[in-house]
């Protein structure tokens, strides 16, 4: 009890003097005045600037959870930055690898379109040696029709011939046929005119007379036989003389038969490598067909891989850029937060200025009350 009244009588006895330190721009602290200041005066202004430097506490945590919250973010953004920048490669290399099947796809799809054009390449000159045998072929079948025809006109002609020869041969036999009987009915009129004359001795006899006409009508058929035998012998001659002059003519045609069987030959080969060509030249064309159907797919599998190319190359363009985004929004969080822990810093050092000015200020007042009493108090 007697400290704190002999404390209350200083403070109220003495007089107070509250230095203030105030700091310019330079950072030089000099005293800029000196007041003397009521205990009651130097305890508002303690307390004032307690809860100003309470406000600057607070202000600078305020700014100390600002930039905590800020890097926190700029943590969230640097590992979106990470996330979508993996993600990014891994988009850019199955883009790369999807680019590398492409030039595959492209690679075969061109093998495929050579080996189709030389396909057909070959399938057409096939054709054409085709059409050509086939165009031979047809020349050596009108060669051959030709010479056929020929043969057998000369063969009609030489028939006509033959025929000719073999009536007048038959004609010839038959004349002589009858000579031959006209001569055995001559011999036997003959034989029995003579028996009916006796050999000769008896001339007149009535028989003899009637034999002797019938001998005289067989002579004179005979003679008729003989002059016809003549006549058909000279036209068998005719004939034969008609079928030498033909000789000749049977062997150009015997020739013109064995020209046309050998051109009917090349025409039949002719005929067969058309076919084979043709043949060969369809097979072709088949496995061109395969081949541009495999392209037909080659296509549309190189179509999808170009889509999923695209697909691929804009996700990693997009995740790229959506890194680069996070990068620059973490940038300006890491630098928000450094201006906001040194503006927290800022305020803090003024509340830490402000409660050591109030101390000096209350500690001036307690070595002012400690002082002897014959200080006297202010008027």
């Amino acid at each position: 009890a007697r400290k704190i009244a002999t404390l209350s009588a200083a403070l109220i006895l003495s007089a107070s003097i509250l230095v203030v330190v105030l700091k310019d721009s330079n950072g030089s602290s000099h005293s800029n005045r000196v007041e003397l200041l009521s205990p009651l005066e130097v305890g508002r202004y303690a307390v004032r600037a307690e809860r100003q430097s309470k406000d600057y506490d607070e202000k600078a945590e305020r700014q100390v959870a600002f930039a905590s919250e800020n890097d926190n973010a700029a943590t969230s953004e640097r590992r979106l930055a990470g996330k979508e920048e993996e993600r990014a490669r891994q988009s850019a290399y199955l883009a790369a690898d999807i680019k590398t099947r492409i030039d595959k796809i492209l690679e075969a799809g061109r093998d495929q379109v050579n080996q189709a054009t030389k396909l057909k390449e070959k399938a057409g000159r096939l054709q054409e040696e085709a059409a050509q045998l086939l165009e031979k072929a047809s020349t050596e079948k009108g060669t051959a029709a030709e010479l056929k025809e020929k043969y057998y006109k000369s063969m009609d002609d030489y028939s006509g011939a033959v025929k000719k020869i073999d009536s007048a041969t038959q004609k010839s036999q038959e004349i002589l046929d009858q000579m031959n009987a006209q001569s055995l009915v001559l011999a036997q009129v003959a034989t029995q005119y003579g028996v009916a004359t006796n050999h000769g001795q008896d001339p007149d006899d009535s028989a003899a007379k009637t034999l002797r006409a019938q001998l005289e009508q067989a002579q004179k058929d005979l003679a008729a036989v003989t002059a016809e035998k003549a006549k058909a012998d000279e036209e068998t001659a005719e004939a034969r003389k008609l079928a030498d002059q033909y000789q000749p003519l049977i062997i150009q045609a015997e020739k013109y038969k064995r020209d046309s069987d050998f051109h009917f030959q090349e025409f039949a080969h002719a005929t067969h490598e058309a076919d084979d060509l043709q043949n060969r030249a369809d097979s072709l064309l088949a496995r061109s067909d395969t081949v541009d159907t495999l392209i037909d797919l080659t296509q549309g599998e190189l179509a999808k891989k170009r889509k999923e190319f695209e697909h691929y190359k804009n996700r990693a363009q997009t995740e790229m850029a959506i890194s680069l985004q996070a990068e620059d929004k973490e940038a300006v969080l890491r630098k928000k937060a450094e201006a906001e822990r040194a503006s927290a810093a800022k305020d803090s050092d003024k509340a830490r200025a402000l409660r050591a000015l109030a101390i000096k200020g209350v500690n001036n007042v307690m070595e002012q009350a400690r002082a002897p009493a014959d200080v006297a108090p202010p008027s």
